[in-house]
């Protein structure tokens, strides 16, 4: 959505269109959900002032939906075959084999839609990725089999190797398959092992049989078999209650992007995941997991688009102490200042809009401009002036993220405000609008530079629910750091908020993270955005009662994210899905 931002960042009316010269090479983070929504709202004959909000049942929602009409009524909505991501596919190689080497960081870059890299409907195998795959396989296999009694998990020179091949067959399909291997599927592998060894010798059998299962579909995608499935609703025609394994499958995966530990496994084994209080009390123990930190800094990290903050780049001439080690630690301080807030401290999405505190080096608060923590490396915890930062919306590389190489930009800052944290995705602007950031001047403040967005009226219809709020943000220049005056004149940091629950006027942006910290419009965009991440869909009309469920979840636990995450898991999208 990277494009929809640019095209609100000036404008004039024109058959031409340009992104003007600075506009493209610095705009950062990447600031919207993109998909269809964009286009869904009449903007033809308004000048592209409507605001497509994600929802129905309301302004944080994600897609057309309406409310919610039978509660009592199971409907799980889709069930999309989901193939793992690179994340996934690292952590459960990690699982599976202890090999920490993360071979997929090599692997082409995820498609993303609607902000996330697990999307099912854009998941594809390019050619390039399926031999990466084989690629990829072969080394696990070959590194696994370097050590033989530790990978089979017995001596095959005093157990026998077939005895000890027999037994791995059956653990390491039931780890890598995140269920146990029929009889016949067994006898498919068990030929091809004999194949092997009656070929390659036993050593080389072992590897290739590991190699194999780590290529197949099975492996690869969460498959939900119709064999394997929990019994029928006769309440509700085509509905099934998702099988023991496959909800093993799902809770790991949805909360710790990594494939059912033993103590899972065994739940499914014993048939104790078959209640929602079951399911429920797995999911509180794995938000425990400290690969459920790593799953919320993954999901924010995309939502909020921290990875781009690595690759900023700024006038080197204006900020010539923006670096791309600064860039780095900007990104390092996003994702560990939600890890710490989310799981250390009040771990709400309050939390994260009005936290005065974070975390840095002394290389990166010497950039902010306060006193060394006493770190040369790691990054520890600094109270910040709170009427200067306070949660997410004040984190430099965010503001960096949404300024040009030479100076912020409200446009752009306010986009990202509407779009990814109240999902309201602006219209985008007629075609005969000609796109382009005004020029910087040094004799003249943002606010100044920005003015022609609300007098031209063509502009107006767009700015008016973008300018007042990026322009609250003033207080920070292009990299994000504080200031107080602007071209020699003082910083007017006013703003404004419309069609929200909380409208209303504000100065600065620790006072808009205070407002936005109490917007029930705010808190069902989370839960929205977590529905998304959490499913790997948009979410359809059969998913209403779900999202209200999320939604009301969430706001009665007062925002709590470890709250939501538990409550993903108790869902009729979750717990069921229909029959193909």
């Amino acid at each position: 959505m990277l494009s929809a931002a640019l095209a609100f960042v000036g404008c004039s009316t024109s058959a031409q269109r340009s992104a003007g010269p600075s506009s493209v090479t610095n705009t950062g983070v990447s600031t919207g959900s993109g998909g269809a929504a964009l286009g869904s709202g009449d903007s033809s004959a308004s000048g592209g002032a409507g605001l497509v909000s994600s929802g129905a049942t309301s302004a944080g929602g994600g897609g057309a939906v309406g409310p919610c009409l039978n509660p009592t009524l199971v409907s799980p909505g889709a069930a999309p075959l989901r193939r793992l991501n690179h994340t996934e596919y690292d952590n459960t190689v990690e699982a599976i084999l202890g090999i920490t080497t993360k071979p997929a960081r090599a692997f082409p870059l995820e498609e993303r839609a609607h902000q996330f890299d697990n999307n099912a409907t854009v998941r594809s195998v390019s050619q390039v990725l399926a031999e990466q795959y084989e690629s990829a396989a072969t080394l696990l296999a070959g590194t696994a089999g370097q050590d033989l009694p530790a990978l089979l998990g017995c001596d095959p020179a005093t157990a026998g190797e077939d005895a000890c091949a027999d037994q791995f067959l059956n653990s390491f399909g039931l780890k890598s398959f995140r269920r146990p291997l029929p009889p016949a599927e067994k006898a498919r592998y068990w030929a091809f092992y004999q194949g092997a060894k009656a070929s390659y010798g036993f050593a080389q059998a072992v590897p290739m049989l590991v190699a194999a299962i780590l290529q197949t579909p099975q492996f690869l995608y969460r498959m939900e078999l119709q064999e394997t499935a929990g019994p029928a609703l006769p309440a509700a025609p085509g509905v099934v209650e998702v099988g023991p394994y496959e909800r093993a499958t799902r809770l790991s995966y949805t909360l710790t992007q990594s494939s059912p530990d033993a103590e899972l496994l065994g739940a499914a084994a014993r048939g104790e995941l078959a209640t929602k209080e079951q399911v429920a009390a797995q999911a509180r123990r794995l938000v425990q997991n400290p690969k459920a930190r790593s799953n919320v800094v993954s999901f924010h990290s995309q939502w909020l688009d921290f990875m781009a903050m690595g690759q900023l780049t700024k006038d080197a001439t204006l900020f010539p102490d923006f670096t791309p080690e600064v860039a780095q630690l900007m990104r390092e301080e996003a994702n560990t200042f939600v890890e710490r807030t989310v799981f250390d401290g009040a771990g709400t999405l309050s939390a994260l809009l009005q936290s005065p505190d974070s975390f840095m080096n002394d290389a990166l608060a010497a950039f902010y401009g306060l006193s060394a923590p006493g770190s040369t490396t790691a990054l520890v915890a600094v109270s910040q002036p709170p009427t200067q930062r306070s949660g997410l919306l004040t984190l430099a590389g965010l503001l960096a993220g949404h300024s040009t190489p030479t100076q912020g930009n409200p446009v752009t800052r306010g986009f990202f405000v509407r779009d990814s944290i109240l999902c309201q995705t602006p219209s985008p602007p007629p075609t005969n609008l000609n796109i382009m950031v005004p020029a910087f001047d040094p004799a003249l403040t943002t606010r100044e530079r920005f003015a022609a967005h609300t007098s031209n009226a063509a502009c107006a219809q767009c700015h008016q629910k973008l300018d007042p709020i990026g322009l609250g943000m003033e207080h920070y220049d292009a990299v994000g750091r504080w200031r107080t005056e602007e071209a020699g004149k003082p910083i007017d940091a006013t703003g404004m908020l419309t069609d929200t629950d909380v409208d209303g006027p504000f100065v600065g942006a620790v006072e808009l993270g205070a407002k936005l910290g109490t917007s029930r419009v705010v808190s069902d965009c989370a839960a929205t955005r977590w529905f998304h991440f959490a499913y790997g869909r948009v979410e359809a009309q059969e998913d209403a009662c779900a999202m209200e469920q999320l939604r009301a979840t969430f706001a009665n636990s007062k925002g709590d994210i470890r709250d939501l995450l538990v409550a993903l898991t108790q869902t009729d999208t979750f717990l069921y899905r229909k029959v193909p």
